[in-house]
C-alpha cells in the first residue's frame, strides 16, 4: 500500500538547548535575541554576573579602569564581583561581593621563586574554583596575565568563558604575557600597536584579540582661584613655566629619566619648573635621585592626589616620561585640562598625540625630552593651539566613559552566549 505524500508545510521556529538554556532560531538559523527568556545571558537586557579579576586592586590606572567600568555595569543591572589581592582601593571591607586571592604573589615579588609562584597560582585557583562553585557567572574578565593564569586553572573542565586584558608591559614579558593570553577566549587590549605587539611576539591569533580604549570620566573642574594658587605655589620665585608629570613613582614610569631631564634643563631654562603628582614603591629612591641630582630647588614631590585636575588645569605642559604603557589615562585627563602633551613612544602613547597636541619622542632620549619641553614652553603661539586642539580632542568618542564602556557590554554578552567547549 502506497503512502500519500505528506503535504509540505513552512517549517516553524522552534526551540534549540544549548548549555541549559533555550534559544529561539528562524528557519534560517538566525537567533531572536527577542524571543529569549529575560534572564537569558543572550537577551539584549538580560543580567550578567562578571568577574573581574585584578592582581592587585592599588591605586593605579588599571585598578581605576575596573572600578568606574564596573561602577557603570552595576547602574546597568549587572552583578559585578571582584577578586585578587586587596589594596587601598578595593578589599572586604569597601566591597561585600569580593574574593582576596593572592595573585600579587602569582605575579611575583622581587626574589620570589618560580615554585613559590606556581604555588601560589595553584592555591588561588583553588579558592577561586570553590567560590565559582557557589556563585554561576557568566564570564570572568582578567586584568594582566597573573589573573588569567588563575582563572584558567580555575576554570578547567567548564565553559565558563574567559576574557584577559593587556594594560602594556616592558617588552621582555610581551611574550610571556601572550602564553597566558592564548589560553583565552578573547584578548583585550586598549591600543592597536600593543595589539600588534600581542600577535607579532606574544603568538595571539587576530580573530582572538579585540582592541578596546578607555573610557575617561570628565573631572570636576576646579575654582580658578584654586588652579591659581596651585601654579603660584609651584613655580615659586622666578619660576615661569611650569610642567607637571602624574605617575606612579615606580621603574614603568621613568622618573629617573624625569630627573635627569630636569638636571640637563635647569641651566639652559633656570625658570622651567617641574611638579611630579604621585607616589609609589621608588618614592623614597626618587627623592634622592633629585637631591644627588642638585635638582629640588626645580622639581616639586607632590605626592598622591585625588584631584589631577587642579595640576593640569595649573600647568603649561604634562610630561610623561614612561618606558613602557599601553593608553595611559593622563593623557586624556591632560587633554580635558587643555594642556599640551608630551610623551615618550610608548604603544598608546602615539596613537593619542601628535604635533597638533603636544610631541612624542624616543623611550629614554632625555636630549630629545629636553628639545620637546623647551619647544613647547617657548612658544606661547603654538602652545596655546595645541591647547585648543587637546580640548577638541578629548571630547572624542575613543575617551567618553560610555561609548567604551557600551562596547565592552556589548563584547561580554557577546562571549557569554557564544558556543564554547570544555576546556
Amino acid at each position: 500500500m502506497r503512502r500519500r505524500p505528506r503535504k509540505w508545510r513552512p517549517r516553524k521556529a522552534r526551540p534549540s538547548a544549548r548549555a541549559g538554556r533555550r534559544t529561539t532560531r528562524d528557519p534560517d538559523g538566525i537567533l531572536d535575541v527577542t524571543a529569549l527568556p529575560a534572564d537569558d545571558p543572550g537577551h539584549p537586557k538580560a543580567p550578567l554576573h562578571i568577574l573581574q579579576m585584578c592582581t592587585m586592586f592599588g591605586v593605579g590606572g588599571i585598578s581605576r579602569h575596573v572600578l568606574d567600568y564596573s561602577a557603570w555595569l552595576r547602574a546597568r543591572g549587572h552583578r559585578v564581583s571582584f577578586a585578587g589581592t586587596p589594596n587601598a582601593w578595593l578589599n572586604a571591607e569597601l566591597e561585600s561581593d569580593f574574593l582576596p586571592l593572592p595573585t600579587q604573589k602569582v605575579a611575583g615579588e622581587e626574589g620570589a621563586s618560580l615554585a613559590s609562584r606556581l604555588g601560589f597560582a595553584a592555591r588561588s585557583a583553588l579558592d577561586l574554583r570553590r567560590w565559582l562553585a557557589g556563585n554561576r557567572v557568566d564570564l570572568i574578565h582578567a586584568h594582566e596575565s597573573a589573573p588569567g593564569l588563575v582563572a584558567r586553572l580555575a576554570t578547567l573542565g567548564s565553559a565558563t568563558p574567559l576574557a584577559v586584558t593587556y594594560h602594556g608591559s616592558e617588552p621582555g614579558r610581551v611574550k610571556q604575557f601572550g602564553s597566558i593570553a592564548r589560553l583565552a577566549d578573547l584578548v583585550i587590549t586598549p591600543s592597536h600597536r600593543s595589539g600588534a605587539d600581542l600577535v607579532k611576539v606574544g603568538g595571539v591569533s587576530p580573530e582572538r584579540l579585540k582592541v578596546i580604549g578607555l573610557g575617561v570620566k570628565t573631572a570636576p573642574v576646579p575654582e580658578p582661584a584654586r588652579v591659581a594658587q596651585t601654579r603660584a605655589r609651584l613655580l615659586g620665585e622666578g619660576g615661569e613655566r611650569l610642567v607637571v608629570t602624574i605617575a606612579r613613582i615606580t621603574e614603568q614610569k621613568g622618573i629617573d629619566i624625569l630627573i635627569d631631564c630636569v638636571k640637563r634643563l635647569i641651566p639652559l631654562h633656570p625658570e622651567f619648573r617641574f611638579a611630579l603628582v604621585g607616589d609609589g614603591p621608588q618614592e623614597a629612591e626618587a627623592h634622592a635621585w633629585a637631591e644627588a641630582a642638585g635638582v629640588t630647588s626645580h622639581l616639586t614631590f607632590v605626592g598622591r592626589s585625588a584631584e589631577p585636575q587642579l595640576y593640569l588645569r595649573a600647568a603649561d605642559a604634562f610630561l610623561l616620561t614612561s618606558r613602557w604603557e599601553a593608553l595611559p589615562f593622563t593623557i586624556a585627563e591632560a587633554f580635558q585640562a587643555g594642556t599640551p602633551a608630551i610623551a615618550t613612544d610608548c604603544s598608546g602613547c602615539a596613537e593619542l598625540i601628535d604635533a597638533s597636541v603636544g610631541r612624542i619622542v624616543p623611550i629614554g632620549d632625555v636630549e630629545a625630552i629636553c628639545g620637546a619641553v623647551t619647544e613647547v614652553l617657548t612658544d606661547d603661539e603654538a602652545r596655546a593651539a595645541m591647547a585648543s586642539a587637546a580640548l577638541v580632542r578629548s571630547r572624542e568618542a575613543r575617551f567618553s566613559p560610555d561609548h567604551i564602556h557600551a562596547e565592552l557590554e556589548s563584547v561580554y554578552r557577546a562571549l557569554a552566549t557564544r558556543p564554547r567547549a570544555r576546556v
